[in-house]
């Protein structure tokens, strides 16, 4: 790692996707901690990627932009999603799935929404990479809202509360559209925040908010559920505050913790894709199986998060998957 590197947002991103993981494995016996997670990690993403995303010079620029998004991101989705389909493919050929699911998981390749629409199949769906596919759809539209300088803000907001009304009559996301519009307000800020001071007292009012919506509102941007979008939306970025402080602090005043936790910030990227497919493909499962001895349910669950960081380790000290991650 470049020692000269400011590693704050690196940590941020570790500790985050360390929550994505917990909230799954561990949310659903602890509401207030699900609640307190999704109240803020995935907005937390966007403002991390907006505060290192730049206007454009030129429309070549801008296009020479656009590709580099594609090749950041698209690449992850398309081989998460096409191990998903492999790993389908053997589980039917050893008869332990249908050859109905390979038909769902690859139109869900293509469909690519969080909740698509029923087939004779199942429910098209894409897991936890809904994010790179709404990260992309987002970053383009900032590429043009930075034009607007001092409406950049106000306008992301007006989309992403037309995408929300949107998604009240049409209730799809198809490649993630509705939900790179809903994180764009949050891109746009942190894009904004980079050279912009932003106001103590708006930081303090957003915190409040954040306590207030993880006591009395719900979040979760994979579902699109917002109880209260301005509540919600002031309170994500209020725990994204909180937790730039706490980033900041332990990069400033601990050694090895730090570094830890940046250097799974760098890895976010393959940790997400994997824990997505530990998620569809149940490896933990298949991998306790081969274990002679019974875990415990909080052990399985350990077990699974260990696994994936793992192979997500592993997978970025080969060449080739480590351009796709890193």
């Amino acid at each position: 790692m470049d020692k000269k590197r400011d590693i704050t947002f690196d940590i941020m991103k570790g500790i985050g996707i360390l929550l994505v993981i917990t909230a799954h494995y561990f949310g659903w016996n602890h509401p207030l901690l699900d609640q307190g997670i999704n109240s803020f990690h995935m907005p937390m993403f966007f403002c991390v990627a907006g505060y290192f995303s730049k206007s454009f010079t030129s429309w070549s620029d801008a296009r020479a932009q656009v590709a580099k998004f594609a090749r950041r991101l698209l690449p992850a989705f398309i081989f998460t999603q096409v191990c998903i389909i492999l790993w389908t493919v053997l589980m039917a050929l050893t008869k332990e799935e249908t050859w109905g699911r390979v038909t769902l998981q690859t139109l869900s390749l293509f469909w690519a929404d969080p909740h698509g629409p029923h087939t004779p199949w199942g429910q098209l769906y894409v897991g936890v990479i809904w994010f790179l596919l709404a990260l992309f759809v987002a970053k383009c539209l900032l590429l043009l809202l930075s034009r607007m300088k001092g409406w950049a803000i106000p306008v992301s907001i007006a989309l992403a509360v037309g995408a929300l009304g949107l998604y009240r009559v049409f209730p799809y996301s198809i490649w993630c559209i509705s939900l790179g519009l809903m994180g764009l307000p949050f891109l746009t800020i942190g894009w904004w925040a980079r050279t912009h001071r932003i106001p103590v007292w708006f930081i303090l009012v957003c915190i409040v908010c954040w306590v207030v919506a993880v006591l009395y509102s719900h979040l979760g941007m994979y579902d699109m559920e917002w109880d209260c979008y301005p509540l919600n939306f002031l309170g994500a970025l209020g725990g994204t505050f909180c937790l730039y402080f706490v980033s900041k602090f332990l990069g400033r005043y601990l050694r090895v913790l730090p570094r830890v936790l940046a250097v799974l910030g760098i890895w976010s990227l393959a940790i997400m894709c994997f824990h997505n497919l530990e998620l569809d493909c149940r490896l933990g499962n298949h991998a306790m199986a081969l274990i002679p001895f019974t875990l415990p349910v909080w052990g399985k669950f350990v077990f699974r998060y260990l696994l994936t960081i793992g192979l997500a380790a592993v997978a970025v000290h080969f060449p080739v998957l480590k351009r796709l991650f890193v």
